[in-house]
């Protein structure tokens, strides 16, 4: 008895925390909306699906800031970026075409860490 109590309780705790997580997300989200509603750079796009893509939701949407991002700066930040969307969406190839993409662009940009990009490329191919 002392452990279906235990049981019940685990289980209110975790459904209540799930339900303040999501409720978090929804928020963040409309937030990001709003902060890419009138953006006129590519980096609060990018910003924006960087985020969903750390948070694992919004996807479909994200994947259209990150094409925007990409058509104002197609640069290696943005190209990391579409990487780690397609990875996460099990589009290993195309990811695969991003990372390399991101590390061509990269070798110019000083300010790039393209040896970070190099690993998620290894890993990915592994």
């Amino acid at each position: 008895m002392k452990t279906l109590k235990y049981f019940f309780a685990f289980i209110f705790v975790a459904l209540v925390s799930l339900n303040t997580t999501f409720a978090d997300n929804e928020d963040e989200i409309t937030k990001l909306r709003a902060s890419v509603e009138n953006a006129d750079n590519w980096s609060t796009y990018a910003d924006a699906a960087e985020r969903c893509i750390e948070l694992k939701t919004n996807l479909s949407e994200a994947y259209v800031w990150l094409e925007t991002a990409i058509q104002m700066s197609p640069n290696a930040r943005n190209f990391e970026l579409k990487g780690d969307y397609l990875k996460l969406n099990g589009a290993k190839d195309m990811a695969v075409e991003a990372y390399r993409q991101a590390i061509l662009k990269g070798m110019n940009d000083d300010s790039f860490d393209v040896q970070n990009v190099q690993k998620k490329l290894l890993k990915l191919v592994k």
